[in-house]
């Protein structure tokens, strides 16, 4: 199985990283939305076009599943928590505790355990 950990600057309410996935780069905002006590993140393709914005960061769930273009045509991001208590980010936990990673649709069939099934 294959995925990518996204590379998340922990305690820093409004930040931007660069990361390839399945050899496209993308770039992914994060801020924290202080009334709603949350983590957002919006998903732009390598020359800024928005692929997908405000999704909110919930453990557990396929974050932009609505969405099927871009990275989210062959795969999903889900946010888990590292302690595996499914608590979601507070503010100093993205990046530290919480954790996003990309898996491929393949990945996700493996995981689930769906592969090879008629």
């Amino acid at each position: 199985m294959s995925y990518v950990i996204l590379p998340v600057v922990t305690s820093d309410p409004n930040h931007r990283i660069q990361t390839t996935i399945k050899g496209v780069a993308y770039l992914i905002d994060f801020r924290w939305n202080a009334r709603d006590v949350a983590w957002y993140m919006d998903i732009y393709d390598g020359i800024e076009q928005p692929i997908r914005c405000g999704i909110k960061i919930v453990i557990g769930t396929f974050l932009g599943r609505s969405c099927s273009i871009g990275p989210f045509a062959d795969g999903a991001f889900i946010a888990f928590d590292a302690t595996g208590k499914g608590k979601d980010a507070g503010f100093d936990d993205l990046g530290a505790r919480v954790k996003i990673a990309y898996l491929t649709s393949a990945d996700l069939l493996q995981y689930y355990g769906l592969v090879g099934v008629t």
